[in-house]
């Protein structure tokens, strides 16, 4: 029976046809164009149909642009480039080890490379197993790369066992005699460890917002499903690899190592993202409570006053200062003085509603903005936060550090409060007027005072 793309020896009735037409259709393609190149080629092949060993990429012995020892070595190039770069890029911060476990699976695929190339004195078998050993540890490392990126545990003796079972199956059970056994190892457990890194991508989507993220996930899902690709057409040929077969094969393993490149390129951008997450929480954030800084919380404070202010909604704000907190850096030190600070913002994040505003004003004076809140609303959350903080009692080392604090709070009113700066103006007279009427309590209502001292 003659199908389009050439004859197909064993399939001789119409259902044979239908189950190979999508085959045909791509390889129709690919005969075509590699022909035409070869038409170009003074290079001739002895034996079009000699069946060559194993390897992630097959030689395939027709006039062809896919060159079985040019692709190995150009593929080579690539990887090691790639690999200098991640290297590189950890060596310069050594801080995200994802990256140098990606550029130690880039080294051995390089070493792979040129094992296969040089002319080692081994037999055709032993150079093949070498290096095939050599590419299969990629996709392993690849998951433990995945595993760090998110932060857990790297899993690196589950991937190292699969891995070690992985060759024993490709050295025993398939054998240097069986091609499509060979086939079926390689892409059947590159399957298994692609959809690993798939899972740990998908786990965590929500915790990640940029795009590399989806980028890498998206790429070690095509890794999955060409090698799942190739293990159906292997079942769906029953193992008997013709010239066009040979021909996917070849095809499918270099797009399985531009996927590997382009996930190793997904691992370099989700890294800079990082980076640059953490730049910018530290321009944002204050280094020791990890609130909002001075600069951010005005910034943030500032559209939030003026969504307000269109909308006519309730807004309030807390001004909280610590009582006698520099008898605590005298008595105490510094350390200890930050550690209370510490878990006095702690305090504040636990106790705060969903959607307050936090931030450090400078010192011992922090600051929180309620939005939508009453009068009555802003003084029972400012007398929580009062008595929360007393409960606190700090512990520095072995001791226990009694702490209060005072707090004024001011609640938007249109008419007398134009801008932002005004209602800290009352929230900070508000203050004042807490801390003279003998601290650890809550100021909501101003009273006519004559002067003021902290």
């Amino acid at each position: 029976m003659i199908v389009a793309g050439g004859p197909r020896r064993g399939y001789d009735d119409a259902k044979d046809m239908t189950r190979s037409y999508w085959r045909s259709a791509v390889l129709l393609w690919c005969r075509r164009f590699v022909r035409g190149a070869g038409r170009h080629s003074l290079w001739q092949p002895p034996d079009p149909y000699r069946k060559p060993l194993s390897m992630p990429i097959v030689s395939v012995h027709t006039p062809s642009i896919l060159d079985f020892k040019a692709t190995l070595i150009s593929n080579a190039g690539y990887s090691l480039v790639l690999t200098a770069v991640l290297l590189l890029t950890w060596f310069s911060g050594r801080r995200e080890r994802a990256l140098l476990t990606l550029g130690i699976a880039g080294l051995l695929s390089d070493l792979g490379f040129l094992i296969n190339v040089l002319p080692l004195g081994l037999s055709g078998w032993q150079q093949l197993q070498l290096t095939n050993y050599l590419l299969l540890a990629f996709c392993p490392l690849a998951v433990i790369c995945t595993r760090q990126l998110h932060g857990l545990p790297s899993g690196w003796r589950g991937c190292f066992a699969l891995w070690l079972l992985q060759l024993l199956a490709y050295r025993y059970w398939a054998g240097p005699d069986d091609f499509a056994a060979r086939v079926q190892v390689v892409a059947g457990f590159s399957m298994l460890f692609w959809m690993l890194s798939v899972w740990a991508f998908w786990r965590f989507r929500h915790a990640y917002r940029g795009i590399g993220h989806w980028i890498a996930g998206l790429f070690a899902l095509l890794q999955a499903l060409v090698s799942l690709a190739r293990v159906w057409y292997g079942w769906h040929v029953g193992g008997r690899y013709d010239q066009d077969g040979i021909l996917f094969n070849a095809l499918a393993s270099q797009a399985l190592f531009w996927l590997g490149y382009s996930f190793s390129l997904c691992v370099l951008l989700i890294s800079y993202e990082q980076l640059l997450l953490q730049v910018r929480q530290q321009a944002q954030q204050d280094g020791l409570t990890q609130l909002y800084n001075h600069r951010t919380f005005h910034e943030q404070a500032a559209a939030m006053f003026a969504r307000a202010q269109r909308a006519g909604d309730a807004l309030a704000l807390l001004l909280i200062d610590l009582d006698h907190f520099k008898e605590v850096n005298d008595r105490y030190g510094h350390q200890a003085g930050d550690e209370v600070l510490r878990q006095l913002a702690d305090c504040l994040r636990a106790e705060s509603r969903q959607g307050d505003l936090l931030g450090r004003h400078g010192g011992e004076e922090f600051v929180v903005m309620l939005p939508q809140a009453s009068r009555v609303e802003a003084g029972n959350v400012a007398d929580r936060l009062r008595q929360a903080i007393v409960n606190l009692e700090p512990k520095v080392g072995e001791l226990r550090l009694p702490i209060s604090a005072s707090i004024g709070v001011a609640c938007l009113r249109p008419p007398e409060h134009d801008s932002l700066a005004s209602l800290f103006l009352e929230a900070d007279l508000l203050l004042y007027q807490a801390k003279r009427k003998g601290r650890n309590r809550v100021e909501i209502a101003r009273e006519a005072e004559p002067a003021l001292q902290r």
